[in-house]
Order: C-alpha cells, then structure tokens, then sequence
C-alpha cells in the first residue's frame, strides 16, 4: 500500500502500522536496503519539499527502483519502532 504520511516529525514517524519508528542508522549501503525490503520492511520516501510517502508489501521495491535510478541524490536510513521493527526511510536531496 503506498499512502501519503501525515504525522511525520523531525526523527520521528508514525507509520500505516501504527509503529513509531526512529532514525537509528543514517547513510546505509543499497545491500542493506534490499536486505530489509526483503525481509517485508516498509520503504518511507522523503521526497523534495517535504512529502512523505509510505510503500509496504508490493510498492516497496518498485519505490526502492525509483530512488535507485532518480537523478537526485537519494540517502537511506534504517529506522526502528520500539518494538523492533524495521522501515527504511530513503531522502531524495536536490
């Protein structure tokens, strides 16, 4: 399902699954982002100007194909809930 996210704050995120998540690791390795999407880890999209877009089961791969071949320059990060589970949160820069 991929759905626009409203109640986003600075290093914090509330997700469709209603899970908290938290920036835990910054600058993570595109092995590692294909690693968690496989193991059914949501993929939140931080896009120029600020929208934020959630992509889990069926969209998180194709959102991960967009970020790969953007033209922008595009970051990820692992983030964590409380209860330990995982998203990746990939920030597309100018």
């Amino acid at each position: 399902m991929r759905r626009d996210l409203t109640n986003a704050r600075m290093g914090e995120l509330l997700g469709l699954d209603w899970r908290t998540y938290s920036l835990r690791v910054n600058g993570i390795e595109p092995a590692e982002v294909e690693d968690l999407i496989q193991a059914g880890a949501p993929v939140v999209t931080y896009l120029v100007g600020g929208r934020l877009v959630w992509h889990d089961e069926d969209d998180a791969w194709p959102a991960w194909a967009d970020a790969r071949s953007a033209p922008e320059r595009v970051t990820a990060g692992r983030w964590e809930a409380r209860d330990g589970a995982l998203a990746v949160v990939l920030v597309f820069h100018d």
